[in-house]
């Protein structure tokens, strides 16, 4: 017999690298009339224009700066130099970094000192912002120029040729700042090599060809790896800032074939009053992200928009962790499915011993396609990437099949009582009630139960409700502890991606 030391063998590594700035350039080669539209204004360009524009921008920032530089990037998704500018800043050898307009200025400056920052690109939309940024950078406006910022035409002026810049698989190309739902956001880096693996993630997982037209309502920077997902398969793209009048004129108009939204999206959609006037018969399938698909909207979707739905789950630094198809969700229509094709999950008690099948416990997980450590805080890298494994903090089951079901995040789980009550079990609840279009449980603290169930709803325009009219839906349809104590009127605030933001809610309503 062998010795087991024989499995692994020294052979040459190969000559190639996973170069982001390939996916653009091989598409371009492959279907150079493929286009890239604005979904909102009807703008569009092929392949072969966001290809040599993108050239272009990458030796205009070469021509200020250097690779290794960090570049800002403040822009709706809509707008094609979201995804022009993302190819651009990676050619370069430069890390992009995607901004959020929900920030206020103080954030964004913050953001941009704390990375060193060399330049700033910004939608003319956010010009009223950026000037609130005082700030010595290099500041390129995708317009007019205005101010100190120089006009994005300046980077365009530049020659189209692709430049001549080392890119390796460990070449930074993103620095994100997670979604911060549950406190103080935390910065990761992202190489070619992570990012690259996980847009082919996106190819595999949904199942894309070249026939798909994508409508993607989905900020950056889960929005952009869908759109290079979507590249890769040579598919054509639809960006598109979200409201429900322009995601469903825009399904009918270009005869979209698959959507990427986030759950709150498809439930606005749906309950608008002009959805009946769209055909989105061209619909093959809707895919769902941010958060976990409710039933009740799953249910409404299969009935008003496809019966094909895709859901999938996961983390901004570590890549989505698990799809489940369209026929697994008819067939587990609770699970988020089972593992993507490079995630490998394990569900563990406190103690770290595995949990058996159907049990919660927390999600751990490891993966090739995200970062391997949270930028500058050695601390919370050591609590959450522990023996080879990332912590999630997410409360999960995996059944005998493999498949993986989210209940909340392990700050989700309300102790009222001495019982444990899982946020999202109400949430589904609620969800049910055709007056609600969305809402979040929170635990309050009280001095007699320790954490008070409450609720937090938004209803539908038009109507109205009372406290005891949503405690009496839920007392029908739930257990009595898991009931909500306390229902205030309002709305939910979500990150881009769509997930609660929770620690506000309970900042705000603690003092009630």
């Amino acid at each position: 017999m062998e010795s087991s030391e024989n499995y692994c063998w020294s052979v040459p590594r190969p000559p190639g690298f996973l170069n982001v700035g390939l996916i653009l350039k091989n598409a371009a080669i492959s279907y150079p009339g493929k286009t890239i539209t604005n979904g909102n204004t009807g703008e569009e360009r092929t392949y072969r224009e966001v290809d040599k524009r993108a050239n272009s921008v990458a030796q205009g920032l070469l021509a200020r700066g250097k690779p290794g530089d960090f570049i800002g990037v403040l822009t709706r998704l809509s707008i094609i130099e979201s995804l022009e500018t993302y190819f651009a800043i990676v050619r370069a050898g430069m890390t992009t970094i995607p901004l959020s307009y929900r920030l206020s200025p103080g954030e964004i400056k913050n953001v941009l000192q704390y990375a060193n920052a060399r330049a700033l690109i910004f939608d003319e939309a956010f010009a009223a912002l950026v000037e609130q940024i005082d700030l010595n950078i290099d500041k390129y406006i995708i317009g007019a120029s205005k101010g100190d910022a120089a006009s994005y035409d300046e980077l365009l002026a530049h020659d189209p040729v692709a430049p001549e810049v080392e890119i390796r698989d460990d070449t930074l190309a993103a620095l994100g700042f997670t979604s911060g739902t549950t406190g103080v956001p935390k910065s990761y880096l992202r190489t070619h090599y992570a990012n690259f693996l996980n847009h082919v993630c996106y190819t595999i997982s949904f199942d894309m060809t070249c026939q798909d037209i994508s409508l993607n309502a989905v900020p950056p920077l889960t929005g952009l790896s869908w759109d290079a997902g979507v590249m890769l398969a040579r598919g054509t793209t639809i960006n598109i800032d979200f409201t429900p009048a322009a995601v469903l004129q825009a399904i009918e108009k270009y005869r979209v074939t698959i959507m990427y939204g986030v759950p709150a999206m498809y439930s606005f959609m749906m309950s608008s009053p002009e959805f009946d006037r769209y055909d989105l018969s061209s619909l093959r399938a809707v895919a769902s992200v941010g958060s976990v698909l409710p039933q009740a909207t799953l249910e409404k979707i299969w009935e008003k928009i496809t019966p094909n739905v895709y859901d999938h789950i996961g983390l901004q630094e570590t890549g989505f962790l698990a799809v489940s198809k369209p026929d697994m969700k008819r067939n587990k229509p609770a699970a988020v499915g089972p593992p993507t094709c490079f995630h490998e999950l394990k569900i563990i008690e406190e103690k770290g011993g595995e949990k058996p099948p159907g049990e919660v416990g927390e999600l751990i997980f490891r993966y090739p396609d995200g970062a391997g450590e949270y930028w500058r805080d050695p601390e919370k890298t050591k609590e959450v990437l522990r023996d080879g494994w990332f912590h999630s903090g997410d409360l999960a089951k995996i059944d005998e099949d493999g498949h993986l079901y989210v209940v909340g995040r392990v700050k989700d789980m309300i102790v009222t009582g001495g019982y444990n009550v899982f946020a999202i079990d109400l949430e589904n609840i609620l969800m049910t009630n055709p007056k609600v279009a969305d809402c979040a449980v929170i635990g309050l603290p009280d001095d007699t139960w320790g954490e008070k169930v409450t609720a937090v709803v938004s209803l539908n325009a038009g109507e109205s409700a009372t406290e005891q009219e949503i405690i009496d839906f839920c007392r029908q349809r739930i257990a009595g502890y898991k009931v909500p104590k306390a229902v205030f009127f309002g709305d939910v605030p979500r990150t881009p991606t769509g997930k609660a933001i929770k620690f506000l809610l309970v900042e705000k309503y603690s003092a009630s």
